[in-house]
């Protein structure tokens, strides 16, 4: 293997990136993922993870011809393959590409992935193929999004916004910038949205875009409440670095120390896992989050963190990004009960300790982990959840209470207007809008460190991502709930943040990509956000097709009925699976999910998926074990 020019000139790998690969022709290299193994061979480069359940094939081709560059390669790696392409699409290029095109390929198998990717650039096919095993990628998704976002082929220009200055706000660009969000609330049918930008230490821009309540029709404002789910986190993260800053803990306190009953499952890990390895996500625990979705009713504080001690370790410590929501909490539940001496109620002394340290002196009125406050308040939106179909539909406030047990993680209640002013203390290193200081710069600095890779281009901080715009730094982080979406990001160095609020489930999309479209137009960059998204929408419409005609119209009571009857499982707790008026349900406690017959003649995948929130989209099979009785497969691969 050669070095990256970043290693030679003595410049340090992210955590999680061990070496960088680098063609021996230097056409092209790609960052090589902790406890991979990278590999010359006759032609190509293989890249693998320790199990051996992902590979990764990397080669160039002569020619203009994306699809006979392909068809050769895999002939190259592997003469006998013989795969079917199941999709050929035409992608966005990046600057400086002239075509990008992605293949997908039939495997006839749930748990096996076969894609490649060609880039054609001056008469050269730069071609990435992936043969991947789903349980591999489930525990190492991020560090298969390393060498994908980070292959680069070495005769592109990139692009350097390093020392540029962005645009004073002006009506102009905000007038832009609102066509966008109209028409792509109207093509994603997000029912309503806050949009907030803080330039030099102030909000120059607030607005609401269509309705907080579908029924009444109040139009969204900046003053409504909704749900900002995990960029939550970093308000966690800023409460720890004021006990830091009091001397109540350091960073690297072991838990035990604050907490002797934590545990997790590797007793080592036990005794040396700190308060910050809890907020990292790079201790290799993974996002578990069906444990609170399935019994979120009677789920505490202390039963959040006990759960810990049975959470299987996906990856190594520090190997790779691993997010958990039940870490997170942790760490705030815990952080709770130190600031406040009290060895009692943990939700109750995080509530308390976050009002007091962070949400009080920066005059956030209106955040809250109360549903009550937030009812008696009477200003909130109404969540939506979003359907098969890709529709949004309103569910109850109750159906939110679900992210309870995870409070530190995701469960704060917030506005545009409070966000706003918690931007602006970000930007001012912790000195809040009045001028007060309330944490030091030493202490957030250290939350916004990278501590493990994400992909080539980000890396995860403590409750932050940190990537950066064409060489400028960014902080960012995202959040989302059963019915909310929120995005809130900030460029230190240009003193300048955006924040995206909506009343929908998973609009990521719409939310990151109002942020990219700001950016486009302070940084004057060429437009390429718009087609981007458009490529994206076309592809989900696809896709929502393909499910709505795999979908099954009635259920076949025949086969069902050996099925019926009470489940129970250690984790998941008891569930009871039931036909009615030719309904498949299954009572989970919590909700009950109406299942469909779903087929998948390309992954042979025969089974049943959920229609109904919370949880559309689960799959589940009806087997029965070698002693004959019958079982319900939830999930997949690794996660299965």
């Amino acid at each position: 293997d050669k070095p990256s020019s970043a290693e030679t000139a003595g410049k340090p790998l992210p955590a999680g990136v061990a070496s960088t690969y680098t063609d021996p022709a230097g056409l092209f290299s790609v960052p090589v993922p902790t406890s991979w193994t990278a590999s010359a061979k006759d032609g190509y480069a293989e890249l693998s993870d320790p199990e051996g359940t992902i590979k990764v094939y990397l080669l160039t081709a002569k020619g203009n011809d994306i699809d006979q560059a392909v068809a050769e390669a895999w002939k190259i790696v592997d003469p006998a393959f013989a795969l079917e392409v199941e999709q050929a699409v035409d992608a966005p290029s990046a600057s400086g590409i002239e075509q990008t095109k992605v293949l997908s390929y039939k495997t006839g198998d749930a748990n096996r992935v076969v894609q490649a990717q060609g880039r054609l650039k001056d008469g050269t096919v730069y071609i990435d193929l992936y043969d991947v095993q789903m349980a591999g990628v489930q525990k190492r998704a991020s560090q298969l999004g390393i060498i994908s976002s980070g292959f680069k082929v070495l005769a592109q220009q990139e692009v350097d916004l390093s020392s540029a200055q962005p645009l004073t706000i002006t009506t102009a660009i905000t007038e832009e910038l609102e066509a966008f969000i109209d028409k792509y609330m109207a093509a994603f049918g997000i029912p309503g949205a806050a949009v907030g930008i803080v330039q030099n230490g102030q909000l120059v821009y607030a607005q609401g875009f269509g309705v907080a309540d579908d029924e009444t029709g109040a139009p969204m404002t900046p003053d409504t409440h909704m749900m900002i789910g995990s960029t939550g986190k970093s308000l966690t993260t800023m409460m720890m670095a004021t006990l830091v800053d009091d001397g109540l803990m350091t960073w690297d306190t072991p838990v035990v120390d604050l907490y002797p009953s934590f545990k997790v499952k590797d007793p080592e890990l036990t005794k040396t896992i700190t308060m910050r390895n809890l907020v990292c996500a790079c201790t290799g625990v993974p996002r578990r989050d069906m444990e609170w979705l399935f019994n979120s009713s009677h789920l505490t504080a202390t039963d959040t963190i006990a759960a810990l001690a049975d959470f299987e370790f996906y990856t190594k410590f520090g190997e790779a990004f691993q997010y958990s929501n039940q870490m997170v909490a942790t760490a705030g539940y815990i952080a709770g009960q130190v600031a406040e001496d009290n060895h009692g109620d943990l939700a109750g002394d995080y509530a308390k300790a976050l009002q007091d340290r962070v949400l009080g002196p920066i005059g956030m009125i209106s955040t809250t982990l109360s549903f009550q406050q937030v009812e008696e308040d009477g200003n909130y939106a109404i969540p939506h959840t979003a359907m098969l179909d890709r529709t949004y539909a309103p569910i109850s406030l109750d159906v939110e209470r679900f992210l309870q047990s995870i409070g530190p993680a995701g469960a704060h209640w917030s506005t545009l207007n409070d966000m706003a002013r918690y931007m602006v203390t970000q930007l001012a290193d912790g000195v809040a809008p009045d001028g007060k200081r309330v944490v030091s710069a030493e202490n957030l600095n250290v939350t916004r460190k990278p501590q493990i890779a994400i992909n080539a281009n980000a890396s995860y901080g403590l409750g932050w991502m940190i990537t950066s715009y064409h060489g400028q730094p960014v902080l960012t982080h995202a959040g989302n709930t059963l019915g909310f979406t929120s995005e809130f990001t900030f460029l230190p160095q240009a003193d300048l943040g955006v924040i995206v609020m909506t009343n929908a489930q998973g609009s990521n999309l719409f939310n990151g990509n109002v942020t990219s479209k700001m950016l486009e137009l302070v940084f004057e960059q060429e437009p390429q956000v718009e087609k981007q998204l458009d490529f994206i929408l076309q592809q989900l419409k696809q896709q929502t097709e393909k499910v709505q005609a795999r979908l099954g119209d009635s259920i076949d009571e025949a086969a069902v009925k050996p099925f019926l009857g009470t489940y129970t499982n250690p984790v998941l707790g008891d569930a009871e699976l039931s036909l009615q008026d030719g309904k498949l349900l299954l009572d989970v406690g919590e909700f009950v999910a109406d299942l469909r017959p779903y087929n998948d003649p390309d992954t042979q995948f025969s089974g049943y998926i959920q229609i109904s929130p919370p949880g559309q989209g689960l799959m589940y099979r009806l087997v029965e074990d070698d002693a004959g009785q019958p079982q319900i497969i939830f999930g997949q691969g690794a996660e299965e």
